[in-house]
């Protein structure tokens, strides 16, 4: 089985960028690449033979959907996310924290989109604690506690590729002071994240229902660039 690996196959002369190559055990990402959205294990109008056909590299589908249906379970017991869409290729899962923050607040969501924030939304994030973020699961109504620890074990589950630790993703407007807080507490989210994917539970170290993974981490600080360095030197 093909292991992780990085490879930076040219350097712009007149900038900072560069591209590369990230092998998976599900095939090669030639960067930059552009990543469809598969939400909910499934691309819109858009089949993963047509995906296959049309050379897609990599496919990302979202934890917190997953999550609350159909289950992380049912698609283990389905071999994982690969056989579970009939993708081969190479596949990420975010950790769920961006759609519980911004299905909670609202701004994250809208900023990127692009829509009025102002308007009134249903709130499903209750409450963040250091133990983690306690939600309201819109298909059910029932309230969830995702931890940095539930993440990993669901993204295993789900047995993407690529998985990235639990973080918090906060809003560009909030206070510096607010921002720091937020990036000290996923940072520690990170090393919880990074201790539950290296624990033997359900399967060995590093692995999910489809076989090896890789962890990626989250770069924090928002807009402020001195937060952002220490993030990255975090990282």
């Amino acid at each position: 089985m093909t292991k992780f690996s990085w490879q930076v196959n040219k350097i712009s002369s007149s900038s900072r960028a560069r591209t590369g190559v990230i092998s998976t055990p599900h095939g090669d990402i030639h960067t930059p690449a552009f990543i469809f959205c598969g939400t909910k294990a499934s691309l819109k109008s858009y089949s993963t033979v047509e995906a296959k056909k049309n050379k897609t590299q990599i496919i990302l589908s979202n934890t917190y959907h997953l999550m609350l249906q159909p289950g992380s379970k049912l698609i283990a017991k389905h071999g994982g996310l690969h056989k579970f869409m009939n993708w081969q290729g190479p596949m990420l899962t975010d950790s769920g924290g961006f759609q519980i923050f911004s299905l909670g607040h609202g701004f994250v969501a809208d900023e990127i989109k692009g829509r009025n924030s102002l308007r009134s939304r249903n709130k499903t994030l209750l409450n963040i604690t250091e133990e983690g973020a306690l939600f309201k699961s819109y298909v059910d109504g029932r309230n969830h506690l995702i931890t940095p620890e539930r993440s990993i074990n669901v993204q295993r589950d789900i047995g993407a590729d690529l998985i990235l630790v639990f973080d918090e993703c906060t809003p560009f407007h909030v206070e510096k002071s607010y921002t720091a807080e937020s990036m000290a507490r996923s940072h520690r989210w990170s090393l919880r994240s990074l201790r539950s994917f290296n624990r033997k539970d359900s399967y060995s170290s590093k692995k999910g229902s489809a076989g090896l993974q890789s962890l990626y981490g989250i770069i924090q600080g928002g807009i402020f660039e001195d937060l952002r360095d220490e993030s990255i030197s975090f990282n």
